[in-house]
């Protein structure tokens, strides 16, 4: 797929979920997959099954796990 495709196929998303015919969830899952796909063409890297799964998961976002490793660890003043 060109880059104009890939721009193209996002556009098309972000347009179909502004106007409701893509709820939530299906629009995120759309779009990684078109990210994905992305990562993959122009920087030679396949998603992990691992990270698939851990997406999945509630509660696994990076903000999330960045906040559980910063609230485990004592702040000295």
């Amino acid at each position: 797929m060109s880059e104009l495709s890939y721009s193209a196929r996002l556009r098309e998303l972000s347009k179909d979920y502004f106007q409701s015919h893509l709820g939530f969830e299906d629009y995120r899952r759309l779009r990684k997959e078109v990210l994905d796909k992305i990562d993959e063409e122009f920087n030679g890297r396949r998603p992990l099954v691992s990270e698939q799964a851990d997406e999945t998961q509630p509660g696994s976002s990076v903000l999330m796990k960045t906040i559980a490793f910063f609230k485990n660890n004592d702040i000295e003043n």
